[in-house]
């Protein structure tokens, strides 16, 4: 370790000022290496590029300091003052930051990969594009900050508070994640194949509805039930093989539309009737359904082997008006379409009747738990037969019933595998 007088440091510092504030480069760029610089007062430094390597800054002063771009790899940084410190682009990997004070420090792109930042207090620090891969977060203070695109692959982030920080497209694969607090956290885009997020309080189901993927994450046993019922593409099934998709149909069902009488549609096969109406029926498809949630081209669908359809997994998000619901489908069919399929459709009265159930699950709707439950009545392309009237089928109530064409109801479209 080099000793360092106060004489010799200033004048290291005064070089390196002038070396950083000339285009002539004048004076000569800070060599501090292996120093020892412990309770070193350098608050409002100039240090940009500086070679810290090694250095033992135990519980010095660097708040507001300028330590951009700086090489620090393998110092000892524990306890020190680095509030509102400039230390993006900084090399601090392997650095020992442990109960280090950065709040509101600016850390983006900076290298801390091993780092060892445990009890840190790293309240609203600039993160974003930071590199943290198998760095040691364990109890580290992370309200408010800035996480956004890091790589935080393997790192341990155990009971580190992370209460409204944001981590939108983050890297955390194979993170520890394990007790942490994550109120409030923005995981939008984020990476968590793999993560350890169990034990975490109070993490809500909807911060999951936009991560990237949660295939391998170690997740509560009552949390990864909501995820496989709400969100099951982010568990990661693997991509539709249309090759099983296939195989010969059990059962076929009319895909054409008609216009149908009440006695008509109590009068389809496959179908179990409770009770008849003069509006339609209450009942259950007898079809006995082999259903396969899959993620194509990102999009969820479920297809039934039994049928040969694929289901869009939850369908529109509103209601929508009779007219309405065949634009929704054609916007579905533009481009790209969904799951990279152009010929989604509305279902007929038959096609739609099959998803009944003869209970509610779970206490829900009359439909299998891997269809989205928000949807609980969708039309159908079928007509009713002397009004402006179409079929639709009520999820909720489980039943089949004439819906008059200003109603507002969901839509689930329909394709045949081929």
């Amino acid at each position: 370790m080099r000793e360092i007088n106060a004489s010799e440091l200033s004048k290291i510092l005064k070089g390196h000022k002038r070396w950083c504030d000339t285009d002539e480069e004048e004076g000569e760029k800070a060599d501090l290496s292996n120093a020892n610089l412990i309770n070193a007062e350098l608050s409002g430094m100039y240090l940009c590029g500086a070679n810290l390597r090694g250095a033992d800054l135990e519980g010095a002063d660097l708040s507001y300091a300028d330590l951009s771009s700086a090489s620090m790899i393998h110092a000892n940084l524990s306890g020190a003052n680095l509030i509102d410190a400039d230390l993006s682009n900084a090399d601090l990997s392997d650095t020992n930051l442990w109960e280090a004070n950065l709040s509101e420090a600016n850390l983006s792109e900076a290298n801390l990969r091993g780092a060892s930042l445990g009890f840190a207090n790293l309240e609203r620090v600039d993160l974003s594009d930071a590199f943290l891969d198998d760095a040691y977060l364990v109890s580290a203070y992370l309200v408010g900050a800035n996480l956004d695109y890091a790589s935080l692959k393997g790192a341990n982030l155990h009971y580190a508070i992370l209460s409204n920080a944001g981590l939108r497209n983050a890297y955390l694969v194979g993170a520890n994640l394990s007790g942490a607090d994550l109120e409030d956290a923005d995981l939008s885009g984020a990476n968590l194949e793999g993560a350890d997020l169990s034990e975490v309080p109070d993490l809500n189901i909807e911060q999951f509805s936009m991560v990237q993927t949660l295939y391998k994450a170690k997740l509560d046993p009552e949390l990864k039930k909501q995820v496989r019922k709400k969100y099951p593409h982010l568990l990661g099934e693997r991509a539709l093989d249309e090759e099983k998709l296939s195989k010969p149909k059990i059962i076929t069902l009319r895909s054409s539309y008609k216009t149908l009488s009440v006695s008509e549609v109590q009068s389809m096969a496959n179908v179990s009737i409770r009770e008849e109406d003069e509006y339609g029926f209450s009942g259950h498809s007898t079809i006995n359904h082999d259903y396969s949630l899959k993620a194509v081209s990102g999009d969820v669908v479920v297809v039934d082997n039994a049928t040969g359809l694929m289901w869009h997994q939850s369908g529109s998000d509103d209601v929508i008006r009779y007219g309405g619901d065949k634009e929704w489908v054609e916007d579905l069919n533009s481009e790209e379409g969904y799951a990279g399929y152009n010929d989604w459709r509305l279902p007929t009265v038959d096609e739609a009747v099959s998803l009944l159930e003869s209970s509610r699950i779970d206490g829900g709707l009359y439909i299998d738990p891997v269809f989205s439950e928000e949807q609980e009545v969708i039309w159908t392309g079928d007509k009713f037969d002397g009004s402006e009237a179409a079929w639709s089928v009520y999820f909720i109530y489980g039943s089949v019933s004439r819906s008059y064409v200003y109603y507002s109801i969901y839509v689930r479209p329909v394709r045949s595998v081929e």
